[in-house]
């Protein structure tokens, strides 16, 4: 959900969660009748139906909830999407995500992350400022970093082609660095209903096999905890989007914690 609001004439607070509602009511109206047997092809009809889909809500939020874009930037409330499709009578699996949820397939023991995120790293890729090898090492630093105890590194990454030590430049994509144009970690590149541009959603595909399960969350969750410890709830706790949801809470209220998020925490574990 986005992070703004605006408070109507009446009184009432407009938030990300009404950009939410209208998301998850479109994707529902949109999405529910397709075929178990629906392809996962490229251009096929579940990605075709999948990003119209995406793109009506965002232009439902755009015209029904910020009035045409009529408001300033920072009243204008937005959403982020990941969606799934299981396809082919359970064979692939479809995923279109804009923003910074995610979406993970759990199979054979391991977390295999859908969709690439749209945070400050991949920015920085798209703007030419840093390479993509630099930019998975940044994002496994942060995915390994459970906020308290800080990773020892060495080496260096190329920012707008300048060096920078690997053990300081990878703050920046935490708190941000107004010098080298870096975004903080808590700004949401792209969201649904903000911007007039239409969104181009990432699009992946990937084989299913028996015992295959889909875990999907928010950044509340994956902000306030590492892949593993996620990965460890899913395996092992008897409820693990509630053992996610719960560990997720509880670090995010740590004084200590310099990566926690007061964002909405979101955790579901689909079987496959």
């Amino acid at each position: 959900m986005g992070g703004h609001q605006r408070t109507l004439a009446d009184g009432r607070v407009i938030t990300g969660r009404e950009a939410a509602l209208f998301v998850r009511e479109t994707l529902v109206e949109d999405l529910q009748h397709l075929p178990r047997d629906v392809s996962a092809d490229p251009g096929g009809e579940a990605q075709t139906k999948a990003i119209a889909a995406i793109k009506r809500a965002h232009d439902r939020i755009r015209r029904e909830l910020n009035d045409e874009s009529e408001h300033p930037l920072n009243q204008r409330v937005g959403a982020v999407a990941t969606v799934c499709v299981v396809c082919e009578n359970g064979k692939r699996l479809l995923t279109a995500q804009v923003g910074d949820t995610r979406g993970y397939l759990v199979s054979g023991g391991e977390l295999l992350q859908l969709c690439y995120d749209e945070d400050n790293i991949q920015y920085l890729v798209d703007q030419g400022q840093l390479s993509e090898d630099d930019g998975a090492t940044l994002s496994e630093i942060l995915n390994s970093y459970d906020g308290i105890n800080e990773p020892k590194l060495s080496g260096t990454v190329q920012i707008g082609g300048n060096p920078y030590e690997l053990y300081i430049a990878w703050r920046w994509f935490l708190v941000g660095n107004t010098v080298l144009k870096i975004p903080a970690a808590n700004i949401v590149i792209r969201t649904l209903g903000v911007y007039d541009d239409e969104p181009t959603p990432q699009v992946s595909r990937i084989e299913l096999s028996e015992g295959d399960r889909l875990y999907l969350c928010s950044d509340g969750a994956y902000k306030n905890l590492t892949d593993a410890e996620m990965l460890t709830h899913i395996l092992e706790a008897d409820d693990p989007a509630q053992a996610i949801g719960s560990a997720a809470y509880a670090r995010s209220q740590s004084t200590e914690n310099r990566r926690s998020t007061q964002d909405d925490i979101t955790a579901v574990l689909v079987e496959l």
